[in-house]
């Protein structure tokens, strides 16, 4: 089974994702490696990227909701310059899943392969929220949430050329592994039941 991992990622060079947000973004430069959390050094450890995985960009919440900084790595791509990965729209007050990804996905095993993850990205934000409070704890709401899905589907031409991200340009924060984003759930449920 697929275990995503979750990618925690800043900008070098501030914050240039605002106006970007209706184009495709390509992560490129896939042979060199983000500098770590000190924005000085290069990290030692490989930094690797998958289809499926999901990147968080921090810096780029806005308020608008919860998701808007997180997007899916779709399918490897070869462009001129070499390979890259685009990076999918997730939805931005719940999650949403880019139909280029899930068209080779049995449809039902997604809460299973993205429960966990999603509940890390919230975590982050705030220690004690997971997924079911976005449906205000409306179990009937949440479980209609996984039974059919949203796709995010295109609205509209792209807003632009797509945004070429150099991997190289970013600042790696951290990255939850897949097993331990299920872990780290299991141990947020744990403590939601002590309360």
């Amino acid at each position: 089974m697929l275990e995503p991992s979750v990618h925690f990622l800043g900008f070098r060079n501030g914050n240039p994702g605002y106006d970007r947000f209706n184009v495709l973004w390509q992560l490129v430069d896939l042979d060199k490696q983000p500098t770590t959390v000190d924005r000085e050094t290069v990290t030692t450890s490989d930094f690797r990227l998958a289809e499926g995985d999901l990147v968080v960009f921090p810096t780029l919440l806005s308020g608008a909701g919860e998701f808007e900084a997180m997007r899916f790595v779709g399918p490897k791509m070869t462009l001129s310059t070499g390979d890259a990965f685009p990076l999918l729209t997730a939805g931005i007050e719940f999650p949403e899943f880019p139909s280029l990804l899930i068209q080779h996905m049995d449809v039902s095993s997604l809460k299973d392969i993205y429960e966990a993850p999603f509940n890390a990205v919230l975590q982050e934000q705030s220690p004690k929220y997971n997924l079911k409070d976005i449906f205000s704890s409306d179990e009937e709401a949440y479980n209609e949430f996984w039974n059919d899905p949203p796709v995010a589907r295109r609205r509209g031409p792209s807003g632009g050329d797509p945004w070429q991200i150099s991997l190289s340009e970013c600042i790696w924060i951290k990255t939850l592994e897949g097993k331990l984003s299920r872990d780290k759930m299991k141990n947020a449920e744990a403590d939601k039941v002590e309360l």
